[in-house]
């Protein structure tokens, strides 16, 4: 208080000296006849200051007879804190909510160029690299996510998919564009006492969530190559609406089991579920296999036909800079209404990775699938499918993922156009540039 009272007093002291100069101007440009406007304002201006200090100077008085004389500085500082924390206690939980979100995306540009030269302008079995010789918006991608507390919790995560692969991955009764909800789930961890018998629920997922099945999966960042493999677009789905539990077993052995609406369905298209399930064995670090399957009827209006995938994956990384997969799978339909009789598709992929140095890396996948029904790629037409990828990966900055890449693709059927003729052969060279955030 003593500080504030010296500082006031200083205050009034300074408005003296000021009144004073103004004033002894006053009388001498009086006395020369030449007082004008400008010094009447000055004057008037500091003896409204005067005023304002008499009357803090006068509240000051009062303040210092009623309260204590003297507050140390660790009640002003707990009484700052209290402030800070009713204000944001007042600005209610969502800026702290908001900080516990994750944010983060991707941006997914490409060139591609066919040899072929269709009139379609049109690259035949592919999944999301369908046009031709153009450039290409493939996806935009934000996530937001936050995950459950490690001692137990709920959690959630959402990501907004944009772009020309949208348009593939959207569910089967909905409007196809440029945007889809690729994922939206609720997120479950059991608390640490929750004990069982023998392993552990690691978590719940309850939404729409992406397939487990395959080698690959939407988003090209995480993927080794550019173009999405024969398998990942036609033997396995994409999404799954439901609700799906992860338990592990043991130290080396995971599992997840779940039921949902089927393949690609937000909405169910009949009255029955589909289960799915899978284990995971890693017995080393440098070698890890997963079986996975589902099961249940996939037609529409029709609760008894029944569709059932088998997709075995194995990661063997012997080296450093060498890593290796193989992909297989399996599907069968029963009553399929296209061919009056049940149809199957199976196939195996098999991936080579070469890790020249931290930015730059070598990728071969060579693949067969075999469609003989003709009722997953290129419906009515049965035939076999191949083809080989080299892909050169680049990655000049930590957020940016450069691709160059070379793709053969060959069927027993002239699936392809060459010239405007038919042909079954098709060849493309792809670029790709993603920027990661």
């Amino acid at each position: 208080m003593g500080k504030m009272s010296l500082f006031l007093s200083q205050g009034k002291v300074i408005g003296f000296v000021l009144w004073f100069l103004a004033a002894f101007c006053g009388f001498s440009l009086a006395d020369e006849g030449i007082k004008d406007e400008l010094t009447q304002k000055l004057i008037k201006r500091v003896e409204e200051l005067e005023k304002k200090v008499d009357s803090l100077n006068d509240k000051l008085k009062v303040y210092e007879e009623v309260a204590p004389s003297s507050l140390s500085d660790q009640v002003i500082q707990k009484k700052v804190e209290d402030l800070l924390v009713q204000r944001e206690q007042k600005e209610g939980g969502l800026v702290k909510a908001l900080k516990d979100i994750g944010l983060s995306g991707f941006i997914d540009t490409s060139y591609t160029y066919n040899f072929n030269g269709p009139d379609s302008r049109a690259n035949t079995a592919r999944v999301f690299d369908t046009e031709a010789n153009n450039f290409n918006l493939q996806a935009a991608e934000l996530v937001f996510e936050r995950l459950p507390p490690d001692e137990g919790g709920v959690g959630f995560r959402s990501d907004l998919f944009f772009g020309q692969d949208a348009e593939v991955i959207t569910p089967t009764g909905s409007i196809r564009d440029q945007f889809d909800l690729e994922q939206a789930y609720i997120s479950l961890k059991p608390p640490l006492n929750f004990k069982l018998p023998f392993g552990n629920w690691e978590w719940i997922k309850i939404g729409k969530f992406v397939t487990m099945h395959g080698a690959e999966v939407i988003e090209a960042k995480d993927n080794w190559n550019f173009t999405r493999s024969l398998l990942f677009g036609y033997a396995i789905p994409f999404t799954h609406t439901g609700i799906r539990a992860g338990y592990q077993l043991s130290d080396k052995l995971k599992s997840y089991i779940g039921l949902n609406n089927g393949w690609d369905n937000v909405k169910d298209n009949n009255k029955t579920k589909s289960v799915e399930g899978a284990l995971a064995w890693g017995p080393v670090d440098w070698l890890s296999f997963t079986l996975a399957g589902m099961y249940g009827p996939e037609q529409t209006s029709n609760d008894h036909s029944q569709r059932g995938l088998i997709d075995f994956l194995v990661t063997y990384k012997p080296f450093d800079k060498w890593t290796f997969m193989l992909n297989a799978d399996y599907g069968h339909e029963e009553d399929l209404v296209a061919v009056n009789k049940d149809a199957s598709w199976s196939g195996v992929a098999v991936y080579a990775k070469y890790d020249v140095n931290s930015w730059m890396s070598l990728v071969n996948r060579t693949e067969f699938m075999s469609d003989r029904q003709g009722v997953r790629v290129v419906s009515g037409t049965t035939q076999d499918l191949w083809e080989t990828t080299f892909t050169l990966e680049l990655k000049p900055y930590k957020d940016l993922l450069t691709r160059l890449e070379y793709r053969h693709d060959g069927a027993s059927s002239k699936i392809f156009t060459a010239n405007q003729k038919s042909a079954d052969t098709q060849d493309t060279i792809g670029l790709e540039a993603v920027y990661l955030f």
